[in-house]
């Protein structure tokens, strides 16, 4: 199962159950984002955010490493990513394995976007923060308005016989869409790269950089990097919790760049390479 697909089952079957809060949950939230920049992991867009503004808690989640809860601003992580599992402080992240870490990333950026989207039109948002925003709303209107959708349960090997249907999305819906979708970008390629570099060092190479590139690549061809929605009905989330995206509902490269830059701390060199390495004369821009 890849990276992708197999976060979506994490993110389904995760289960919050006596959450507490962190004693210190800004202090918890310096140390988190000061020890991923020693890991030489992405924290720019984690320091725009004011530690305030999220709420960390820790409980006992069933499978996934971390899930965030926007409408209070609840980051919630498991409880085994606390030292001695006692839910007050973090274990040293880099005891955390590479699959715990993309999620917690997938999750962390959730946190981001919905500071953005808070703070949007107000003095307290960051000019990257304003750029990442005024490109979601562009994308929002281009490509997750129209989309393509699967009528199973996505799973790898059963996409081609799945029955694709086209649906018109809400507001509410096309913004959920693309934060997902953004949010299954991230984890990806947080997981890719510790993969490539074997951890032993973040920093690229060549040999690193062409690895990473041809799983992004591979992943853009078979169209695993797509993200899911909620229905705005709610007698149709009763049906349907969730609706995930078909694999022509991808993510596009200019998206990807995008992300590269603004959330992967990654250069503006290596995200033009990247978006020209997986483009096509078909692909879609707005």
């Amino acid at each position: 199962m890849n990276f992708a697909v197999s976060l979506l089952v994490v993110l389904l079957l995760a289960a919050p159950s006596s959450a507490a809060p962190v004693p210190n949950s800004q202090t918890e939230w310096t140390r988190l984002t000061s020890e991923l920049a020693g890991m030489g992991l992405p924290s720019r867009f984690l320091q725009l955010l004011p530690s305030e503004f999220v709420k960390l808690e820790f409980a006992e989640l069933k499978m996934a490493a971390a899930e965030y809860h926007p409408e209070e601003h609840r980051m919630i992580f498991n409880r085994a990513l606390s030292e001695d599992n006692q839910g007050r402080r973090f274990r040293p992240l880099r005891e955390i394995g590479n699959h715990d870490l993309a999620t917690m990333y997938h999750e962390l950026f959730h946190a981001y976007f919905d500071y953005i989207d808070f703070a949007a039109g107000t003095s307290q948002m960051p000019p990257e923060g304003a750029r990442l925003y005024d490109a979601a709303k562009r994308f929002v209107a281009c490509r997750y308005t129209v989309v393509d959708v699967i009528l199973v349960p996505q799973q790898k090997g059963r996409q081609r016989a799945a029955r694709i249907e086209q649906r018109r999305l809400s507001d509410s819906e096309g913004w959920d869409a693309l934060n997902e979708t953004w949010g299954v970008f991230v984890g990806w390629a947080i997981w890719n790269r510790l993969e490539v570099t074997n951890r032993l060092s973040l920093r690229w190479d060549w040999e690193v950089v062409e690895e990473f590139l041809n799983r992004l690549e591979e992943a853009a061809q078979s169209g695993d990097i797509t993200g899911y929605f909620e229905p705005a009905d709610p007698d149709a989330r009763k049906v349907v919790p969730r609706w995930y995206l078909a694999p022509s509902n991808a993510i596009s490269p200019p998206e990807i760049a995008l992300l590269l830059e603004s959330i992967l701390g990654e250069s503006h060199e290596m995200a033009q390479l990247a978006m020209s390495w997986i483009s096509s004369d078909e692909t879609k821009s707005c």
